[in-house]
């Protein structure tokens, strides 16, 4: 090195040479290098982070809401349209700060016939999912597994299972939210994450829906129920169910 800055000496003149020399041995140009390449690396994280982290809380608010909307629908034994109409807004609270319009919410009371049957008594349902029809009949829970567990009960006393009594029935809400990262480093496109949640009814073997308030004049029974109607609710949901 210090042959070359000679050599520069020689070739330049002294000034000339005491400007080489000064470039050469000049380290602001190798801090500023430094500094870009951390951070290029530091914003590679920080996009990468702005994409993961909601997409985590989505994920864990979705179960949550799906959780909250059959937790609440079951602490009814009747329901009036209003009521549901409250149940599908706490599922969107719980899904805060994220918008409810990407939210898709469907909630389903599925009841026993007594004679080995599960069929829906009445299903809502907002966004893309679509409400089950009332009295259709129920072969597999939304997840895929069968609902034995609901219509046949072990009977430890009996030696064996038997059919879970009328009208016994469960609520079933199933959740799904479409997520777009602010960023669009990592995902690069929406995904859509979904959940279900099962609950038991705590005031009665079943839900009532819709009921028009009036103590005297409760919903049909799930097994009594002939036929079925549609009903829209003030928030957009749609309605399917039993009478």
């Amino acid at each position: 090195m210090l042959t070359v800055l000679k050599a520069i000496r020689s070739i330049a003149g002294n000034a000339g040479g005491r400007r080489a020399v000064a470039f050469c041995q000049d380290k602001r140009a190798v801090a500023a290098v430094e500094f870009a390449m951390i951070v290029s690396v530091l914003l590679m994280v920080l996009l990468g982070l702005a994409d993961v982290v909601p997409s985590w809380l989505v994920y864990t608010n979705v179960g949550s809401a799906a959780s909250t909307a059959a937790d609440v629908a079951a602490e009814f034994s009747e329901m009036r349209t209003s009521d549901m109409v409250n149940v599908f807004s706490a599922a969107a609270n719980v899904m805060a700060p994220f918008s409810s319009t990407n939210q898709s919410l469907r909630i389903t009371n599925v009841f026993s016939n007594g004679n080995g049957s599960a069929m829906v008594y009445w299903s809502c349902a907002t966004g893309s999912l679509s409400a089950y029809s009332a009295l259709s009949t129920v072969t597999s829970t939304p997840t895929g597994s069968p609902t034995n567990w609901f219509i046949w009960v072990n009977n430890s006393y009996g030696g064996g299972y038997q059919r879970n009594g009328t009208n016994t029935s469960y609520i079933v809400a199933e959740a799904s939210f479409t997520y777009t990262a602010p960023a669009q480093f990592v995902l690069r496109s929406p995904i859509t994450m979904s959940a279900v949640s099962y609950y038991l009814p705590r005031s009665s073997s079943y839900v009532g829906f819709p009921w028009d308030g009036v103590a005297t004049d409760s919903p049909t029974l799930p097994t009594s129920a002939t036929t079925s109607s549609s009903i829209a609710l003030s928030n957009g949901a749609s309605c399917n169910y039993a009478h």
